[in-house]
């Protein structure tokens, strides 16, 4: 299974924009997972510059506005391993599969990330929050 780190970040920031301040456990309740993970999500979202936090308040706004807000900005502000697939090492190079394997996967594996980074950028925060009931 990928991280979900992606995932519960847009959640985080969906909910800030429509409700604040939200501390960690009123975010984590909403998203069915523990307040420590959302406060480490929150302090990379912040570095950055996609959240407003505060002591005691916690997240109190958007620190830009949601059309300027890419999924691929939240993805590289949360996840440190930008690799979507690994390459096995140590391949035979005796046979003439392994010889070449893992330099046929680098290549296709970087055109997926790329068409993937592509993707990303294009789509911002606003148009995920569009997708969501206005108030209550």
């Amino acid at each position: 299974m990928y991280s979900t780190k992606l995932s519960v970040s847009v959640h985080i920031l969906c909910l800030v924009s429509t409700e604040q301040p939200l501390t960690s456990d009123k975010l984590a309740a909403s998203i069915g997972t523990n307040p420590a993970l959302v406060r480490r999500l929150m302090s990379r979202l912040k570095d950055a510059g996609i959240l407003r936090t505060s002591p005691k308040l916690g997240a109190v706004g958007l620190g830009k506005e949601p059309d300027e807000i890419s999924l691929y900005d939240i993805f590289c502000a949360v996840e440190s391993n930008k690799t979507l697939f690994d390459i096995h090492i140590g391949s035979n190079h005796d046979c003439p599969v392994g010889a070449c394997i893992e330099e046929t996967l680098e290549g296709v594996y970087g055109r997926i990330y790329q068409n993937l980074e592509t993707e990303l950028k294009k789509i911002k925060l606003s148009e995920l929050l569009s997708c969501f009931p206005k108030g209550k």
